[in-house]
């Protein structure tokens, strides 16, 4: 779901005004199965592997917590996060596959005794001050040892997101988020980080199936309206 014109524009070779059209689709997936295809039996550093402490055991109970499902499907699963409380609470539940390390700086043993098909990062770069220079620290110190990124976020375009400002006039967020993206604009912070970019693929975040009951068929025509972002991407040729 890579058009020319948005390669052109991310690069700076297309021109000012960046009208960006995504193609209808025939099948609407969940954020957690667009991700576990593409990891399928691979090696994959899962950044922000954590979640939030408060909705930790809740996830695990419910069978939807992503680090432990990434260990059923993939070869092989390490997670990075500096959230050292939440990982001590996660060994209460058996889950150990977890590095308490702060990726952007250098020498995390783990990370470069294999090489790693993917680096995960699951909602991990609207939380953060600077996400250019968060990417390019991380591509500059482990780059070497990882294949692809993806990069998830959420849609500004969604429309559950949407809906909140035109039908109630407000905007309803995370309050630790410091940015709101577009499929144009993940593209360009990721473009300026270093990054080319391999794919992109749409997608309703596993809290937000309910919306398909009434509004299916808009968002197969419309998927700019889905309310999650998946981005694949590799480190440009030096």
């Amino acid at each position: 779901m890579i058009s020319e014109n948005l390669l052109q524009c991310i690069s700076g070779k297309g021109p000012l005004q960046a009208d960006i059209a995504l193609d209808p689709i025939s099948n609407i997936q969940l954020r957690p199965n667009v991700i576990f295809d593409i990891v399928e039996n691979k090696k994959v550093l899962h950044l922000g592997c954590t979640d939030h402490l408060p909705i930790i055991d809740y996830k695990i109970e419910k069978g939807t917590y992503l680090h432990r499902q990434l260990g059923y499907v993939t070869e092989k699963c390490m997670g990075i996060d500096i959230n050292s409380h939440a990982a001590e609470h996660l060994k209460s539940h058996g889950i150990h596959n977890i590095i308490i390390k702060d990726i952007t700086k250098p020498g995390i043993t783990e990370i470069m005794e294999d090489k790693w098909d993917y680096l995960l990062m699951g909602e991990i770069l609207e939380h953060i001050n600077n996400p250019v220079d968060f990417l390019k620290s991380i591509i500059k110190e482990y780059g070497n040892y990882i294949r692809s990124i993806i990069i998830t976020v959420p849609n500004a375009f969604g429309l559950i997101h949407l809906s909140h400002v035109t039908n109630l006039g407000r905007e309803s967020v995370n309050s630790d988020h410091r940015y709101w993206f577009t499929p144009y604009t993940i593209c360009k912070v990721a473009y300026e980080a270093g990054l080319e970019i391999d794919n992109m693929d749409m997608c309703l975040y596993e809290n937000s199936a309910s919306i398909l009951h009434n509004h299916e068929k808009m968002l197969k025509e419309k998927p700019i309206l889905l309310d999650t972002i998946v981005l694949t991407t590799h480190c440009k040729p030096s």
